[in-house]
């Protein structure tokens, strides 16, 4: 062999392989799966639901182990509000995706939730257009620019994909900006509340169809805020309600992708509900095939109690059709209650397998610390050999042109101004501290004759029952009815008449919570819904039973009741006798560590208040306990009337 051959062999042995003669390693790409920060929710209460576990995963947080990822996808609610979100809300999201320093906003794919949603004559997915940003049309505010994504997008903001080596993904939009009962409904209604069952059009679901029949030599990667009915926890038909999502829109079909947008033009608006299409298309390619048509559907919207949660006999990984399915839910710790927590997919170049991993994002599970946590990591087969793009260049984090969003979440202009509040004496003083009952306070009123009682409402003679006494309000008044020590309260019960046509401002009927600060409970009016909220330690959240309607604001009288009820683990709400709403409770006593006043026509604050109420208020009772349905029918049944025996007790 002549002697440069023999050179030439020997320099390409010594360059092709390790020194230690051994393989060289495959190339992995790592999928970053999230869901539901609603950054709003918990930067209100000091927590960076989205910068902190960027931080984590670059290894900026202490204690906590880092990951690399090469991309994100997001399934969406990165908003938190009932109503639509606005530019507030979306300059605080780009801020803390600037917690980013080792990679670039355009490796963050995105998807809109239910949360995410505008008011349909707002816009199709217009708040999501301009900060989520898919297709990089609003990089000014967004910070994508699509000349510098990894791997580029094709499609519209509402259905688009793209390609990672030989992985294809397929990111489908919630349609909550739709009218109702499907979406949020007109701007004109004013409408509050999540809508959570999912939608998408007809078009998108008949676009995704042909996307998966015409690549079937890939790996196919499906994200959608829902999951699929009977796929992941709690995804069944009714699981959904109460104990992880609201009722508006259809309490049936909460948890999943619920609604088919048949026609969504406003005017002739048309959908069919409990569609299932893409379960039955994903059930007969399964049957025909023998294969699965999809490799993973990867959803968020369920905010898991835990990574071991399994309501409906359903984990967070399972595998249907041929299909895997991954619940990815939630970095919130604020917004309804959940263990925050992510998905880590490895893929390998040449291996048909792929291992899915889940991050702990703080440590608050069964002590177990930040980080990965291995009980709930599944390996899953792929239907083809996944072949590894190149690696992503390094880019600065934000493009140059992108605005610059520092400073401090802003929260929304109050409708009414806050009033200043006085020195006041206590009101407690008739109320019986033991069985609790009614607070007295027209008689209090009427005895205030040198008027010592701050920012009082007047003593009008008006009452349920056609005589007595009320109080009435008329937008800048309160009874500040004094302290009442509930921390060793396991349950709640306050009740009171009232009277009003006030449907726009938000005001309260009896709270023991500041403006701004979580407190206690809320018995209150706000954007069309009735709401009984309680405040649950366990989970960190507020847990509100929400009775959407504006029917009893209508100048006459109506009875409203609040209930606590720690053995039937619920928050209740109950209009003119009957129960109107219902909400899961998991705390085991109240929360009254903030120590708040109990007030009546306003919130709680020592120096001003606000949420003030407009109309008329009689009998306010407080107990240390959960009257029965029975109880609370027969105290309707009496308009107001005490019973001979006491005013105190309720009816039996």
């Amino acid at each position: 062999m002549p002697h440069r051959v023999v050179l030439t062999a020997l320099f390409l042995i010594a360059f092709s392989s390790p020194p230690d003669g051994r393989a060289e390693t495959p190339r992995q790409f790592r999928v970053w799966a999230t869901s539901c920060a609603h950054v709003p929710a918990d930067i209100r209460r000091g927590r960076e639901s989205l910068a902190k576990v960027i931080r984590q995963s670059e290894g900026l947080e202490e204690g906590a182990p880092a990951f690399d990822w090469d991309i994100m996808i997001d399934a969406g609610d990165v908003s938190a509000h009932q109503t639509p979100p606005g530019d507030r809300d979306g300059r605080e999201l780009i801020r803390q995706y600037r917690a980013m320093t080792k990679h670039r906003r355009e490796q963050v794919y995105n998807v809109p939730g239910n949360h995410d949603a505008p008011y349909y004559d707002h816009g199709p997915g217009s708040w999501f257009r301009k900060w989520g940003d898919p297709l990089g049309e609003n990089a000014v505010f967004s910070g994508v620019d699509p000349k510098r994504r990894p791997f580029p997008v094709e499609g519209t903001w509402e259905r688009y994909s793209f390609q990672a080596g030989n992985i294809l993904f397929l990111m489908l939009s919630d349609r909550n900006d739709a009218p109702t009962p499907v979406g949020r409904g007109h701007s004109k209604e004013g409408n509050s509340g999540g809508y959570p069952p999912g939608a998408v059009t007809r078009d998108t679901f008949n676009w995704w169809k042909q996307q998966v029949l015409d690549n079937q030599d890939k790996i196919i990667i499906t994200m959608h805020h829902h999951a699929l009915r009977d796929t992941t926890t709690a995804s069944g038909y009714g699981e959904g309600n109460p104990n992880y999502h609201g009722s508006t829109g259809g309490a049936e079909g909460s948890s999943y992708l619920y609604f088919i947008i048949e026609k969504d033009d406003p005017d002739d608006f048309q959908y069919t509900k409990d569609a299932h299409v893409f379960e039955d298309f994903l059930d007969t390619f399964h049957k025909e095939q023998g294969r699965g048509a999809i490799d993973f559907w990867v959803a968020g919207h369920t905010h898991v109690k835990s990574p071991d949660d399994d309501f409906g006999g359903k984990t967070i990984s399972e595998t249907r059709w041929g299909a895997n399915f991954l619940q990815v839910a939630g970095l919130t710790r604020y917004h309804g209650g959940s263990t925050p927590l992510s998905r880590v997919l490895t893929f390998t170049d040449g291996c048909d397998q792929v291992k899915a991993d889940v991050y702990l994002h703080e440590a608050w599970y069964e002590d177990n610390p930040v980080g990965w946590y291995a009980p709930a990591s599944k390996t899953f087969s792929l239907r083809n050999k996944f072949a590894a793009p190149a690696p992503i260049e390094p880019l600065p984090p934000f493009p140059e042109e992108a605005e610059v969003y520092d400073g401090p979440y802003e929260r929304p202009e109050l409708s009414q101004p806050l009033r200043k509040a006085g020195p006041s004496p206590d009101l407690t003083t008739r109320w019986d501290k033991e069985k609790g009952g009614t607070l007295h306070l027209e008689a209090l009123l009427e005895e205030d004759a040198d008027d010592r009682i701050d920012s009082k409402p007047v003593l009008v003679t008006e009452s349920p029952a056609g005589t007595g006494h009320a109080a009435k309000f008329d937008g800048t008044q309160r009874l500040r009815v004094g302290r009442v020590d509930m921390e060793d309260w396991t349950d709640l019960t306050v009740s009171a008449w009232i009277n009003t046509t006030e449907k726009t401002t938000q005001m309260r009927v009896a709270s023991k919570d500041r403006i701004g600060k979580p407190g206690l409970f809320m018995l209150l009016y706000r954007s069309g819904a009735w709401i009984m909220q309680a405040w649950d330690d366990q989970v960190g959240a507020w847990c509100a039973a929400s009775w959407r309607s504006a029917a009893i604001n209508d100048g006459g009288w109506h009875s409203l009741v609040g209930v606590v009820d720690s053995r039937q683990a619920k928050v209740l709400l109950y209009v003119d006798g009957e129960l109107k709403a219902e909400a899961p409770w998991t705390a085991k006593t109240l929360d009254d560590s903030d120590e708040t006043d109990l007030a009546v026509g306003a919130d709680s604050g020592e120096g001003q208040f606000g949420h003030t109420f407009q109309g008329m208020i009689h009998d306010v009772h407080l107990y240390p306990l959960a009257l029965t349905p029975e109880q609370i029918k027969a105290n309707f049944d009496r308009r107001g009337c005490p019973t001979p025996a006491a005013a105190n007790e309720p009816a039996p």
